[in-house]
Parts: structure tokens; C-alpha cells; sequence
């Protein structure tokens, strides 16, 4: 008996130790390096498509108020004139890129579209070239692409934006590099204190976990971690000094945002569901599952330090309400194919068929996530592109703003359907609704301003100067309703900030101003002792006040 089972042993040999160089074939395809200046190379290009898509939109698709994507370019502009302090807003960094973009467009859609587009490639080329001595070159170009869509595409935000620049440092400063070379190094340190700089003027949360990740930088990323340590920690000081230079009191103010995280009032919010993430959540807690088998105290380094950062970002992410997605790839990435992957030993050493395939299966789940970003953000780009395409022309051109839908409550209203204010309560106004409510009055205050009035739109921010007039912005809305001598309040309830402004500008409209014209959506107030040409106001349909 015992002679057979040997015989069976010696014949069978055990299948599923045995070669297998067809799968393993595959795998080294997946697996492969090349030479850093060529995955950086193929890495910016996989991300060109998304940042040019950003810039050549027609126009921006939201789903978010009309009013609360024209506000924070007011409200970079009211920075840039010397109304508001830089230090109040809560994500400086985000207004320099918006200041940025508005030199190259006036519509506020474009505006973002080009912000979007600045943002992205803020995130690709410290993507790219940390990658590209981090990662084998399909990992790498497809990673960084992923981000590059992730932050260009339509429904993305500075909350993205944020957790992306948090992916592309902490990556920096947890993985180990093939290219450890100490010039490399002091770079890598450079790059990433610009961007954890740009992290603590852009989010607190993400600047916080940003620094835990610094913090772990000169025990994981090598025997340079210290260099690319002190260099990350050189370049933060230089900034922050320089931007306290600049902007007074803009450290301590980002100091008092980031102590509110710790708060226990803070909860999670936004974001996707469990169930929305489930898939990819699953994916990587089975690969970080088979990296800690294979690789075990060995390989800790790998798998270990990509949980960790994987818990982190995620409750950052949950924190701030940004998609977490991106977060599960870039931790299935460090487990399989950073330098210290586990799953390189069954392919370049004594490989078999349990080995290859625990290998290629870790590796197609992890680049199958990260192109799963790509198509969903391409959905995002093809979807903007037919809405904006169905968008009626001066919304494309005014606002270059275009949301799906059309108009309901706005034009139920202008019909007469809700004759009372009562009636109107019951419904809210869609983003649509908002455009073309902000669009009639953008057009007649254009006119009153090309006769030399100032106007101002009673909103949250001040949203007449980049609508209707080109002047300095003010403030707020009501701040701008104060120096102006003809002020459109809306009647219909827009969003909280511009019902706070109302509420603070009422006294002001009752005393100084006079009620000379309300349609279904808009009352026109006019200073006492002025006179409006006759023929800026309307004669039909208008209930006139004298």
C-alpha cells in the first residue's frame, strides 16, 4: 500500500506545485518594470486625455446650486480686491487655483473646469514620478490616470481634490522606492512638501492624516527616508512662512480649522455607501488578506503600512465626504506591486501554480479598480458633454453651467401656477431652476449697468459681479446691496446663505431703498432719490411700486 501511494506521489507530483509558465507569463506582463523616466513618461500621458477633458468641456455639468458654484468664485475675487481676508476661507489653496483660472475665463462653469483641470495636474506629476520608482510601469500609468479622472471629472470637488493629494504624499512617504539614490530622495521631499503644504491650505482633515503619514516616513520609505523627511518638513516651513508673509494669520487660522477635526462633534458624512463601495472594499481586504499569508513578518512592511493608510484615509475620506474608491486601489497597489511585495517571490524565484495565480489574481483585481475609476469618471465626461450639448446657448455661454433636467418650479411659477408664497414653500427650486432665475436677472442688470448703475444680486456672495458687472466683488451679497443703486432679491428661496443675506439687508432695503418692480420671481429695489430709465423696467406683467 504504501508503495503505491508513492508511485501515485512521484507520478501526480503534486499539480499544484508545478510550473506554470503560461500564467506566469501573464503575470510578469503585469509585474513589469521599466525605467522611471519612461513610466513617468507613459504615466502623465495616461492622465492627458482627463485633464484635456476638463479644459475643453463646453461646459461644467453640477448638480449642486447655481448659486454655490458661483459663490466661491465671488468670493475669490472679493479675496483678490481686499474685501474678505484669505485667512477666513476655509480652503485657501482652492481659491488661488479658481484666482488662477479666472484670468483665463469669465463664465463661472469654465472657471471650475479649468480649476479642475489646474487641480489634476497638481496631482498627476507627483503621482507619476513617485510611482514611477515605486510601481511597474501598467500599475503606475493606469494609477496615475485614475487620479488625474478622479479629480478632473465633473462631480469631483476640493474634497477630492484633497484626498488625492493625501494618496499621491503619503504614498510618498509609507512605500519604499527602487531608485533610493539620495538626490532622488531630496526631491521626492520637495515635491511632497509642496504638496503637504497645499494640503494644509486646502482641507484639515486630509492635512492632519497627512502628517501621520510624515510622520512614518523615516522608519518605511527606505534607507533616504530621512533625507526625503527633513526636505518634505524644509520646503512645508518655507511655504507656510512665506504664505504668512502674504497672508497674515493664515497658519493660525488653518491651526484652528485643524483643531476642530478633533472635535467630538465631528461625524462621518457624504460619500458613498457601504454597500456603493462594497465590491472594491471586499477586493482589497482579500488581497491585503493574501499579502499577509504569503508574505508574513517578511514582507510587513508591504501589507501592514497599506492597511494602516487605508484606515486612515478612509475615515478622512468619510470625514470630509469625498469618494473613498481611490483609497482601496492605492492600498491594493502598495500590497501587490510595491518593491516589497510579497507576490514577487512566486514569480521571480521558485514559482508554482499556487503561487502565479494568488500573484495575477491579486494583480487583475487591482488594476480592474483602478480602471473601474477611469470608466466610471469617463461616464461622468460623456455625460457632460451630451447635457451641455441639449443646454440652451446662453446658458452654455453666460454660465457654462448646464444641469440635467429642465426647468419645473421657476417656470410652473413664471405660468402662474402658485399664485401665493404659501404654495411656493412646498416645492424647492432645482439647480436648472436657479439658472435660469439667475440668468433673467443677470441679463436686465447687465443693462442697468451698461447705463452706469451699480447693481448688486442679494445672494450669499456677491454674485452681480460675476454675472452682471464688472467690478471688484464684494464680501456678501448684502455688503455689495449697501454700495450699489439697484439690488434683484430673489423671491423664491435660492439656498441659507442667500436667506441670511436678505434677512441681514432687509432694514436696509426698507430704509434706503425704494420697491419699484416684482415679477413671480425677482423684486427690484432702487435707492431713494434715483431714477431708473423707464425703459430698463418692465411694462407688462410687473406689479409697479411707487
Amino acid at each position: 500500500m504504501s508503495a503505491n501511494s508513492d508511485n501515485w506521489d512521484r507520478d501526480e507530483d503534486f499539480a499544484w506545485r508545478r510550473p506554470a509558465p503560461v500564467a506566469r507569463g501573464a503575470a510578469m506582463v503585469v509585474y513589469s518594470w521599466r525605467e522611471p523616466g519612461w513610466s513617468f513618461l507613459w504615466s502623465v500621458l495616461a492622465a492627458a486625455p482627463f485633464v484635456l477633458a476638463a479644459v475643453l468641456a463646453p461646459a461644467l455639468l453640477s448638480l449642486s446650486p447655481t448659486v454655490d458654484m458661483i459663490a466661491p468664485i465671488a468670493e475669490a475675487r472679493a479675496i483678490n480686491a481686499g474685501a474678505e481676508a484669505l485667512s477666513d476661507n476655509p480652503s485657501p489653496f482652492y481659491v488661488m487655483l479658481l484666482l488662477a483660472a479666472d484670468i483665463f475665463a469669465e463664465a463661472p462653469g469654465r472657471i471650475h473646469l479649468i480649476a479642475k483641470a489646474l487641480s489634476a495636474l497638481f496631482v498627476v506629476y507627483p503621482m507619476a514620478y513617485f510611482a514611477s520608482s515605486r510601481l511597474p510601469i501598467i500599475p503606475a500609468a493606469l494609477t496615475t490616470g485614475a487620479l488625474g479622472a478622479y479629480v478632473a471629472s465633473p462631480f469631483a470637488g476640493p474634497s477630492e481634490f484633497a484626498l488625492a493629494i493625501f494618496l499621491a504624499t503619503s504614498f510618498c512617504f509609507i512605500a519604499a522606492s527602487a531608485d533610493n539614490a539620495p538626490a532622488r530622495a531630496r526631491f521626492e521631499g520637495l515635491i511632497a512638501g509642496v504638496g503637504l503644504f497645499a494640503l494644509w491650505q486646502l482641507n484639515p482633515v486630509f492635512s492632519l492624516a497627512g502628517f501621520i503619514a510624515l510622520s512614518a516616513c523615516p522608519f518605511l520609505s527606505g534607507r533616504c527616508g530621512l533625507s526625503r523627511y527633513a526636505a518634505t518638513l524644509a520646503v512645508f516651513a518655507v511655504l507656510a512662512g512665506l504664505a504668512e508673509w502674504l497672508a497674515p494669520s493664515i497658519n493660525i487660522a488653518r491651526a484652528s480649522a485643524a483643531s476642530g477635526v478633533l472635535q467630538v462633534s465631528a461625524s462621518f458624512s457624504g460619500g458613498d455607501g457601504a454597500m456603493g463601495l462594497s465590491g472594491v472594499a471586499v477586493s482589497t481586504v482579500l488581497i491585503l488578506l493574501s499579502a499577509s499569508v504569503f508574505g508574513g513578518r517578511e514582507h510587513l512592511r508591504s501589507w501592514l503600512t497599506a492597511l494602516l493608510l487605508g484606515v486612515t484615509a478612509f475615515i478622512a475620506a468619510r470625514l470630509t465626504g469625498a469618494n473613498a474608491l481611490p483609497v482601496f486601489v492605492l492600498v491594493a497597489a502598495i500590497a501587490v506591486f510595491s518593491v516589497s511585495s510579497p507576490f514577487y517571490d512566486g514569480l521571480f524565484r521558485s514559482h508554482d501554480r499556487a503561487s502565479v495565480s494568488v500573484a495575477l489574481t491579486g494583480g487583475a483585481l487591482t488594476l480592474f479598480w483602478t480602471v473601474a475609476i477611469v470608466v466610471h469618471a469617463a461616464g461622468q465626461f460623456a455625460l457632460q458633454y451630451q447635457v451641455a450639448a441639449a443646454a440652451p446657448e446662453n446658458i452654455r455661454t453666460e454660465l457654462a453651467l448646464v444641469q440635467p433636467g429642465g426647468p419645473t418650479i421657476a417656470q410652473w411659477i413664471e405660468e402662474g401656477r402658485f399664485s401665493t408664497v404659501e404654495a411656493r414653500e412646498f416645492f424647492a427650486l432645482a439647480p436648472v431652476d436657479q439658472s435660469m432665475m439667475l440668468l433673467e436677472a443677470a441679463g436686465r442688470a447687465k443693462s442697468m449697468a451698461a447705463e452706469g448703475w451699480g447693481v448688486a444680486i442679494l445672494t450669499g456672495a456677491d454674485t452681480a459681479c460675476v454675472l452682471a458687472e464688472k467690478r471688484q466683488c464684494e464680501a456678501t451679497g448684502d455688503a455689495a446691496a449697501s454700495m450699489a443703486n439697484v439690488v434683484f432679491v430673489p423671491r423664491l428661496d435660492l439656498d441659507p446663505a442667500t436667506t441670511a443675506a436678505i434677512g441681514r439687508a432687509e432694514a436696509l432695503l426698507y430704509t434706503e431703498f425704494k420697491l419699484v418692480e416684482q415679477t413671480p420671481v425677482w423684486e427690484i429695489w432702487v435707492r431713494r432719490g434715483a431714477t431708473v430709465p423707464a425703459n430698463l423696467l418692465k411694462t407688462s406683467g410687473a406689479v409697479l411700486y411707487r
